[in-house]
């Protein structure tokens, strides 16, 4: 059978190599065991390359069943779950624990970034987007398209489509008055907030995460210590275009690269998550939304200098997510709720840290199921102490 080429290349490396043969054959098994209904299709290594092979040019679409999982997050996560095998896992990921990151970077982890990068060149493209595939968006309730500016001319392609307008009206901003009233950056589920201590570190999943690593490369990552960290989780059926939290002044902005990633579980009768994403059929596959893949997954930073402190807020694409695009420019004066980036194609994840003066308290809650919060909804106080801006 013949493969577009990425695929091929995959296929000629397992195919010289029996313990990696028999790697993806006992990862496929386990998958299968743990969602059987989802692999009903796949049984062998050579099944999972026609899958591979069809989804790097895949028309996303949305399933009209809106109590199952969106056709565009089972894929992914059909995709994932076999990664995610710890049969894998070790060839797949550049990361051990607590920031630990793995040199060289493995030979499987560089396949997937670069196997993103073509998805993302076909979603780019008119042929990922038909007058079909739009409509079972349309159709979806939860998609909630009445939010949204379609062009005159329609969207040309899936990413433009996924990158979409929402109307001003349909996202008013709290506070607009009160620099210490903190807004929601993202259509997104609130995933809870975190202490930072003095030396920069957080406790998540029993280890230590610093805060300074998250932001490495910026001037202001020394800047955090003490403050706190939160993040929010995006589903693929969100706006996917993020807003400044507070008013304040671009300082700094930069992309920082990062491995393709997607933490995959399998909805259990009896379990209840608070961030897993998920349909409610048991045995679905469902994205996990931990705290700890911001620091490996390809990211956008932004840092603002604001009434109550500096600000940093890290876009972090997720899965197949190509890109995230800055549109907000160093140097310039933001009001709050003013857009600074979009993703493109999947789910994806916000995280803001705070410093230690502003005292930052937060409104918004974990609830299961997570409760959503839409771009300008407040979701914190700050009680900042006195300060001098280092605006210029």
């Amino acid at each position: 059978m013949a493969y577009t080429a990425l695929v091929q290349h995959l296929a000629d490396t397992v195919d010289k190599d029996s313990a990696l043969l028999q790697a993806f054959n006992s990862a496929i098994a386990s998958s299968k065991q743990a969602a059987p209904d989802t692999y009903a299709d796949i049984e062998t290594f050579a099944d999972f390359l026609g899958f591979m092979d069809m989804f790097v040019t895949w028309v996303p679409r949305a399933n009209p069943d809106v109590r199952v999982v969106d056709d565009v997050m089972h894929l992914l996560g059909k995709f994932h779950f076999v990664f995610d095998q710890d049969e894998l896992r070790r060839l797949s990921q550049t990361w051990t624990t607590a920031g630990n990151v793995k040199e060289p970077i493995p030979w499987l982890a560089e396949w997937l970034v670069l196997y993103s990068r073509q998805m993302g060149v076909f979603m780019d493209s008119r042929q990922s987007l038909t007058k079909e595939s739009l409509q079972t968006f349309c159709r979806r309730q939860d998609y909630h398209m009445e939010d949204y500016i379609e062009p005159p001319e329609g969207w040309s392609s899936f990413n433009h489509f996924f990158a979409r307008h929402i109307k001003p009206e349909a996202r008013p901003i709290h506070g607009m008055a009160d620099d210490t009233i903190v807004v929601s950056p993202a259509d997104s589920c609130f995933a809870g907030s975190w202490p930072v201590d003095k030396d920069g570190y957080i406790e998540l999943k029993h280890a230590r995460w610093n805060v300074r690593t998250l932001l490495r490369g910026s001037k202001y990552q020394n800047d955090f210590d003490g403050g706190v960290f939160t993040h929010s989780f995006l589903n693929v059926n969100d706006y996917h275009r993020l807003h400044a939290p507070v008013a304040g002044k671009v300082l700094e902005t930069m992309k920082m690269a990062g491995e393709v990633y997607l933490e995959v579980t399998v909805k259990d009768k009896k379990n209840v998550y608070t961030n897993v994403h998920v349909g409610s059929v048991p045995g679905e596959l469902g994205v996990l939304d931990g705290e700890d893949h911001q620091w490996f997954q390809m990211r956008g930073l932004l840092i603002l200098d604001s009434p109550i402190g500096l600000v940093a807020v890290i876009a972090v694409g997720m899965a197949q997510i190509a890109s995230v695009m800055i549109t907000a420019q160093e140097g310039r004066q933001l009001h709050k709720g003013e857009e600074i980036c979009y993703f493109q194609f999947g789910g994806s994840d916000v995280v803001l840290v705070f410093q230690k003066n502003s005292n930052v308290g937060f409104t918004a809650q974990v609830t299961t199921p997570p409760a959503h919060y839409k771009v300008g909804q407040k979701i914190a106080q700050a009680r900042p102490e006195a300060r001098s801006s280092i605006i210029m």
